[in-house]
């Protein structure tokens, strides 16, 4: 091997051990942020971090109480408390964290001393915080149910680990967004909740797609959330159809708004003044 083969080997190698331990150091801030966002928002008291299970938890068992209640079923074949709770625990991923994510530069700017830290982590931390929340309290309500007998284990789970995964990608890539344009401009933090409100009728998280009229299909395949939650509907039931998810589209969809998000988040750093 000659010198100049050698020169490149040995460049290639440090630039592959400079990227590792740069995503090491990355992963070691959102680590220890998520922990501190779990002691200032719950503390030790009670039942300390689980809190971060139990309220998501107690209104998603309300919610899908009350609904499942009125409802003989929301897909004509499926069990109506697994129905609404599969839907409303994973769509609360995103209006958890997108409802956080426009005030948490502004809660955060004693943070940016520490030149570690940048408002990517900050977004990427609470949304981790709010994800394992939901998800864990999905688990718990849905082994109770099973346990009751008025709910049934995922019949496809890796599409339903799935939808959770796209579901939870496009929270915090939405959250970037609404994190750094809501940094600059107050009036997004006004419309910020109400807009994760108005969200949730049209996401397909209490209605599948196989019970709406067909002039619906069209404009709601364009929602993404929509396909997200027919894929969960799909890995939860056995009779649920593979016609209404679209799983590239909802990719594309994610990618666009990752890239974004990153571009926006970049740009408010050169915003942020400590003081």
């Amino acid at each position: 091997m000659g010198f100049d083969q050698m020169s490149g080997a040995h460049a290639q190698q440090s630039g592959g051990s400079v990227f590792l331990r740069g995503l090491a150091t990355q992963a070691a801030v959102i680590k220890a942020m998520s922990l501190r966002e779990l002691q200032q928002r719950f503390g030790r008291d009670n039942i300390g971090y689980l809190w971060v299970v139990a309220e998501p938890m107690m209104l998603a068992s309300v919610i899908t109480l009350l609904h499942a209640a009125v409802s003989k079923s929301g897909s004509g074949e499926s069990s109506p408390f697994t129905f609404m709770l599969t839907g409303y625990s994973i769509y609360i991923i995103f209006r958890n964290s997108f409802n956080r994510a426009e005030s948490s530069l502004h809660q955060s700017d004693n943070l940016f001393y520490h030149g570690m830290i940048t408002p990517f982590d900050i977004v990427a931390c609470k949304s981790l915080v709010e994800t394992i929340g939901c998800v864990s309290a999905l688990v718990v309500l849905q082994t109770v149910g099973i346990m009751l007998g008025v709910s049934e284990l995922p019949f496809r789970p890796l599409y339903l680990m799935g939808a959770v995964s796209l579901f939870a990608w496009m929270a915090f890539a939405m959250s970037m967004i609404v994190a750094a344009y809501g940094y600059l401009y107050p009036l997004v933090g006004r419309l910020a909740h109400p807009f994760a409100y108005f969200a949730l009728p049209v996401s397909g998280a209490f209605v599948s797609m196989s019970i709406l009229p067909m002039w619906t299909h069209h404009f709601l395949s364009w929602n993404p959330m929509v396909s997200i939650f027919e894929m969960a509907r799909y890995g939860q039931f056995k009779n649920a159809s593979t016609k209404y998810f679209f799983i590239a589209y909802v990719v594309k969809i994610n990618v666009v708004l990752t890239y974004w998000g990153l571009l926006e988040i970049r740009r408010i750093r050169t915003r942020i003044h400590v003081s």
